[in-house]
């Protein structure tokens, strides 16, 4: 791309804040990356609009950093309640140039054809960033008949100002060029749309706009070289897929309303008869399209021969009479279109042809100028002996109706036989002459097919260097964006792994005070219990000494005799009962541990009574209360072991409390730390939040004052324009600027309003100032 020299170098003017389109001051956005040529920022730099839609609009600019030069940026207008929508109508449009038409890795892809529409280069509405990564996937998810966009809130990373990236296309529209098209540009433009249908249907998908204020004549015709067609806007392209034809999704219902008056429904004549009548006051089902798929832009091409032939006025009025009189078609053989062909692209649905059908019908014309025609005319005759008066030769021109051309005509050649007969050797001779005249016309042909092929060639190779250019800085910029996002994912990544790491140690942490807790606790109650066992053994010990000292005391018969007489006077008086349960209370005694009043041997027992009471004779008799007495005291002896032996499990089942109660102690503690360290880290991130307000309230105070500097000093050379010999000094008045001074800190480097060569934005192509045609 060729840059501006230095005496071409233009002074850089700042870009647009706001969007000038907007009625109300709330629906006013700023412009997406608005380059500034004071601090540098920004992208791209705003020189124009070139047109404005329902949804969007469209700016002429300069990339200022990603070398794409003079691109068309479509900016989204503010819409409140659909704001989302609209922004997957601009992405979807975007993605259909990206991912399918000039996709030169999808096997359907060719460079012939997807030249013929206008290529998107950058997507910059959000929802690539929403994922899934297969567009595909996202678009069906998007367009499913369930997806309600009223109820379903969507947050855009970039929701104020969408925006994609389209190659800037030059020229004039087809609707504003018609009334100047030949014959021949017409007949082209006709083979190019059908075309570029060809292309579409190759990708199951329908353009739904195809008409000509969305397409461009980039090139008009001139010797050895046609015109050139590009065509814009797919906007409300659709996918021709089952169920799309009746998809109620708000995102695929272009035409939900053609107007009130029948003056507005005319406008909208490119839609078919069949998806006219479900868009009018909302009647009857939601329509799409009908299959087949092709039918709807087959419709839309009849309608553009139709205003290529007629002109709009009058093909609007014919077009409303071709539903119920299809016989009231014009004959379109003035441009090549045979009056069939056009009936059948104007009928039903079921009826209308495919794109390659239409290429193939197409009439070839033959066109000559009337100075040729005379030219050609004189050389014959000279050439050439007279025609006998018995063949004649009759020419007829019809000039083509909608076509102000008058030197394009049609030539119909009518041959009437008389009666008469020729000599051999004139037919001989009017051979020979016209075999010669064909090879001269055939050889004149080949010359300029050619050269023409010549030219072709040479321009398809600057295209493809220019291409490759292009791809080559995008790729370029690519891999900057793809470096720095990984740079930014291993930055995260490790800032992740030390949040792991420290979240690691401080679990390792506090597992070690849990374990610690729990073996201080755990040697604590082994302690308990080698004390609490140290103080039974010792109870038995001294019982056990005790009891060796009575019995050592009394003499062994005397034992061995009180125990025979209790274990008698036992067996007479225990009752059945207590025979059945002695032995479970004798279990039990085993199993309970031993009780130091129990430990006294019966020895003992028999020491204490008194000795009168084992030599009386009758001592079965008289001591029976005594037995039933020490019974009872022997079965209060075992109830006292088991009380014993429930306050141990109360004594246990307390110490377990306990633990318990300090456990939960220790887990409230460190809920509380974490509540803490949480706690803080929100306040340090509110910090950082007012830090980063306040620098940007500064940045955009020093902006504002620069400005004002700006404006003040400007109305002050303009106001006194000899008074500063020595600007900026000091003023007029001898006094310093100290009211300039005195402002906030203004960002260094040269005075805003004084721009330098340094300063100058980046090179723009030398056909800088050259205007654009309007776009869409």
């Amino acid at each position: 791309m060729a840059k501006p020299s230095k005496d071409e170098e233009e002074i850089a003017v700042p870009a647009p804040v706001f969007s000038v389109t907007a009625k109300d001051d709330k629906d006013k956005i700023a412009l997406p990356d608005a380059h500034d040529p004071v601090t540098g920022h920004g992208r791209w730099l705003y020189e124009g609009r070139l047109g404005e839609g329902g949804l969007a609009t469209v700016f002429r600019a300069w990339d200022c950093k990603g070398g794409l030069g003079f691109v068309a940026v479509k900016v989204l207008k503010k819409h409140s309640k659909a704001h989302a929508r609209h922004a997957f109508a601009m992405h979807r449009e975007s993605q259909w140039s990206l991912e399918r038409l000039h996709n030169r890795a999808d096997p359907r892809y060719s460079e012939e054809h997807a030249k013929l529409f206008a290529r998107y280069l950058e997507d910059h509405t959000g929802f690539v960033e929403l994922g899934p990564e297969d567009f595909e996937e996202r678009r069906k998810d998007f367009e499913s008949p369930s997806f309600d966009w009223y109820k379903q809130r969507i947050d855009l990373p970039i929701a104020s100002k969408p925006y994609v990236v389209m190659e800037l296309v030059k020229g004039e529209t087809l609707q504003v060029a018609m009334p100047s098209m030949s014959a021949t540009e017409k007949r082209q433009v006709i083979l190019q749309c059908a075309t570029a249908l060809e292309y579409l249907e190759r990708f199951h998908m329908i353009h739904r706009d195809f008409r000509g204020c969305n397409m461009h004549l980039i090139a008009r015709e001139k010797p050895n070289e046609s015109c050139q067609l590009k065509i814009l806007d797919l906007g409300v392209m659709i996918s021709s897929e089952a169920g799309m034809e009746v998809n109620c999704n708000m995102a695929v219902q272009a035409f939900r309303r053609r107007g009130e008056t029948e003056e507005k429904r005319k406008r909208y004549d490119w839609l078919p008869w069949e998806v006219r009548s479900a868009c009018d006051e909302l009647q009857g089902a939601v329509k799409n399209f009908e299959p087949p798929g092709h039918s709807f832009d087959a419709f839309s091409l009849g309608v553009l021969i139709l205003h290529l032939l007629l002109g709009k006025t009058k093909a609007r009025s014919v077009l409303d009479s071709l539903q119920d009189h299809p016989e009231r078609t014009p004959d379109g053989c003035g441009i090549g279109v045979p009056k069939e062909l056009l009936g059948n692209l104007l009928a039903e649905a079921a009826k209308r042809p495919r794109p390659r059908e239409v290429c193939a019908q197409l009439v070839p014309l033959r066109l000559k100028s009337p100075q040729k025609e005379a030219a050609v005319s004189a050389e014959k005759a000279e050439a050439t002996p007279a025609v006998p008066s018995c063949h004649t030769v009759s020419h007829t021109t019809t000039k083509m109706e909608g076509s102000s051309d008058e030197e394009g005509e049609m030539e119909v050649v009518e041959m009437d036989t008389k009666k008469g007969t020729e000599t051999i050797g004139q037919k001989k001779d009017n051979d020979t002459a016209a075999k010669e005249a064909a090879a001269k016309e055939a050889a004149a042909k080949i010359a300029a097919a050619k050269e023409a092929a010549a030219k072709v060639a040479a321009a398809k190779k600057a295209a493809a260097k220019e291409a490759a250019a292009r791809e080559a800085a995008a790729k370029e910029a690519a891999a900057k964006e793809a470096a720095a996002k990984e740079a930014a994912a291993k930055e995260a990544a490790a800032k992740e792994a030390a949040a792991k790491e420290a979240a690691a140690k401080e679990a390792a942490a506090k597992e070690a005070a849990a374990k610690e807790a729990t073996a201080k606790e755990a040697a604590a109650k082994e302690a308990a219990a080698k004390e609490a066992a140290a103080k039974e053994a010792a109870a038995k010990e001294a019982a056990a000494k005790e009891a060796a000292k009575e019995a050592a005391t009394i003499p062994k018969h005397d034992v061995g005799r009180r125990s025979k007489s209790r274990s008698r006077s036992r067996n007479r008086k225990e009752s059945s009962l207590e025979r059945k349960q002695r032995p479970s209370r004798e279990r039990a005694r085993h199993l309970l541990p031993e009780d130091p009043a129990r430990s006294q041997a019966p020895e003992e027992k028999a020491a204490k009574r008194p000795l009168a009471e084992e030599t009386a004779p009758d001592a079965d008799a008289a001591g029976a209360p005594a037995k039933e007495a020490r019974r009872d005291v022997r079965d209060v002896t075992h109830v006292s072991v088991l009380d014993l032996l429930r306050r141990q499990q109360a004594v246990e089942k307390e110490q377990e409390e306990v633990a318990e109660a300090r456990r939960k102690e220790q887990r409230l503690q460190a809920q509380k730390q974490e509540e803490r360290r949480a706690e803080e880290e929100r306040q340090k991130q509110a910090q950082q939040a007012l830090q980063m307000q306040a620098q940007y309230q500064q940045m955009q105070m020093q902006m504002q004052w620069a400005q004002h500097a700006e404006l003040l000093q400007r109305h002050l050379l303009g106001a006194f324009p000899g008074a500063f010999p020595g600007f900026p000094g000091a003023c007029g008045f001898g006094t310093p600027m100290t009211a300039l001074q005195a402002a906030p800190s203004v960002p260094a480097g040269p005075v805003p309003g004084v721009v330098s060569k340094a300063s100058a934005p980046p090179p723009k192509p030398a056909d800088a100032a050259s205007p654009a045609g309007p776009a869409q």
